[in-house]
């Protein structure tokens, strides 16, 4: 129990915690100026105080136990206090050794004690006046956040105008960072996604559909707006432009009710410039994992802390991962809520699901569902960059079996979902379009992740199509095709008319299956200090790097491992150039846009 004489200890921690919060949000605001991403929720402006506040809070309970046995100074509180929340701000700073920001909070925070010392009784004064202010400044925060986005829905919804008669609804899925090669659905050998063969059986499943590119942003921006990566401005410091209509402002502008719901709030979310048409945008909960995960405490301190923790305490079941997103349950529940609330309307709705990204955290029956042994001890962190050492695929099998399991959790949780559709009566009438945004590789070529490379494995998708009565059940389109045309797609099916995004719908290929040609895929990823170029067609599949000159020549139709350049064959010889010059028109078409969006006033980066 505490006493009117501990207040204003605690008020104290109080006001210093907001105060600290509001640095933080300094810092953010800091790093806005060089990038894009802040990789926070909207609600950081007033959840980082918050969090920060009941931080400082519990540290002040914790003085004022100690001042039960031990006098504890109200300078020495405010020269901690100082020390602490300038710490957490400094740990903020990526090139800062961490070492040196505890130096400097450690002399910050002792030189304010000593300032204090002998202005105590001001100090006090100024404490109790100005702790309401801060505490109704965070909760202004909190109802002008949640109130804003709440009135701008309400506005975008009301501006929608009337459908057409029988219009049907879209519900686009993108498995985040799942390759075709993992899925049973593609042949996979483990029954990864049983619920997904039963009701691809109900549409058409392309057996080679490829992204634009092998990481999220890029990926997704050509999808919506069906340009080719090389024409957007999303890299990894810079969120999409408003230069290129998108398809939910198309369909919004066609009656449909339009809303996301995102588990890869780093890249997709209100940040990414991809929210543009949507009504409802959802992708960072108000909850105290957002809350927490936006601060210093949740960014920096909490990894830190986990990372050299005992292993047991590491695992799942006794501790949160610290970079954990929304589960594949807890999206589509999400979604499903909304319908609830928005019945009646042709909607168009995008889920983004990151079960198969690491750091994989489904359920431990998933989790632990294909098991290889481990041949030596492998970082739950190494997803994240290269490693130092060269790993085999042999190597990261275990990391392979967790994905394995975290696909076939998100194949059950689909099915769940379909089933709850099929209940309420509503997939009579609706698009599905179901694919991935990149694949992912496991040093099947001596790198990890995606990102990095252009191989077949990073980009090769899992695509499928269904709509009763307007798309075939039971078909298999074996031409290749790009995502690059899912836009131009699913307005050709479910919403025609003027204001067409580009590319060629893919219901040529049972419309018209004879005369159908299949897609030219290319693909680019601009890794640190490179930028990677590929483009398919005919028989092989060409790999340039465009800073080195490293060619690479596959067998497109059957090297689907990509295991052996063909460029030093004499077969290779013969149709390079043509690989190359067609490479080379799409980067003077690259440079053409380029040109064009710095004369209309769009950053070229």
């Amino acid at each position: 129990m505490t006493d009117d004489r501990d207040a204003p200890l605690l008020g104290l921690a109080l006001s210093a915690g907001i105060v600290t919060g509001v640095g933080e949000l300094g810092k953010i605001a800091g790093d806005l100026w060089f990038s894009d991403f802040t990789m926070r929720s909207r609600d950081a402006i007033w959840m980082v105080p918050a969090v920060d506040g009941v931080a400082f809070v519990a540290v002040g309970l914790v003085l004022v136990l100690l001042r039960r046995r031990a006098r504890v100074p109200w300078w020495v509180a405010a020269g901690l206090f100082a020390g602490i929340g300038t710490l957490l701000v400094l740990l903020l700073v990526q090139r800062l050794h961490p070492l040196a920001a505890i130096a400097v909070a450690a002399g910050l925070g002792t030189q304010a004690g000593r300032w204090v010392r002998p202005r105590v009784p001001a100090s006090v004064r100024a404490v109790r006046r100005g702790l309401p202010w801060l505490v109704g400044a965070v909760l202004l925060g909190a109802g002008a956040s949640v109130g804003w986005r709440a009135v701008a829905e309400r506005r975008l919804a009301a501006s929608r105008p009337r459908p057409a008669p029988g219009a049907p609804s879209v519900l686009l899925l993108i498995l985040d960072t799942v390759r075709a090669a993992e899925l049973s659905l593609y042949g996979y050998g483990r029954p990864t996604t049983p619920e997904l063969e039963r009701w691809a059986e109900r549409g058409t499943v392309f057996e080679r559909a490829f992204s634009a590119a092998s990481w999220t942003l890029p990926s997704h921006a050509s999808i919506f707006t069906g340009q080719p990566e090389f024409a957007l401005d999303a890299t990894n410091w810079d969120r999409l432009g408003p230069d290129w209509p998108m398809l939910a402002e198309v369909l919004h502008g066609r009656g449909y009710g339009t809303a996301a719901f995102v588990a890869n709030a780093d890249y997709v979310g209100w940040d990414s410039g991809l929210t543009r048409g949507f009504e409802h945008y959802d992708d960072y909960p108000v909850s105290l994992r957002t809350a927490v995960s936006a601060t210093s405490l949740g960014r920096v301190i909490y990894p830190a802390l986990h990372r050299i923790l005992p292993k047991r305490l590491q695992r799942w079941d006794y501790l949160p991962h610290p970079v954990q997103y929304r589960s594949a349950a807890r999206i589509a529940d999400a979604f499903l809520s909304r319908l609830d609330d928005r019945p009646g309307t042709p909607f168009f709705a995008f889920l983004n699901f990151m079960d198969a990204h690491g750091p994989y955290t489904p359920p431990d029956s998933f989790l632990h569902r294909y098991q290889s042994p481990m041949p030596r001890p492998v970082s739950p962190y190494v997803f994240i960059e290269n490693p130092p050492v060269r790993l085999t695929p042999t190597d990261l099998r275990p990391k392979q079996d967790k994905y394995d399991g975290s696909i076939a959790y998100l194949d059950a949780e689909l099915g769940r979902l379909f089933r709850e559709l099929e209940r309420r009566g509503m997939l009579e009438n609706t698009l599905v379009v179901l694919t991935a945004d990149h694949g992912d590789e496991f040093a099947e070529h001596g790198f990890m992740g995606h990102g990095n490379t252009l191989y077949r494995l990073s980009v090769h998708v899992p695509l499928v199509l269904w709509f009763p009565g307007r798309i075939p059940a039971g078909r298999r389109v074996a031409s290749p095709v790009s995502l690059q045309n899912l836009a131009a797609t699913v307005l050709d099916l479910a919403a025609p008319g003027p204001g067409r995004l580009p590319g060629r719908s893919l219901a040529r290929f049972w419309r018209s299956p004879d005369e159908a040609e299949p897609d030219t895929i290319v693909a680019t990823v601009r890794p640190p200090d490179g930028k990677l170029s590929s483009i398919a067609f005919g028989e092989r599949r060409y790999i340039r790097d465009e800073v080195t000159g490293t060619e690479e020549l596959y067998d497109f139709e059957h090297d689907v491992l990509e295991r052996w350049s063909l460029v030093a064959s004499d077969s290779g010889r013969r149709v390079l150039p043509a690989y190359r010059e067609a490479l080379r028109r799409i980067g003077a078409t690259e440079a053409t846009l380029a040109q064009r969006n710095s004369l209309h006033g769009v950053p070229v980066r």
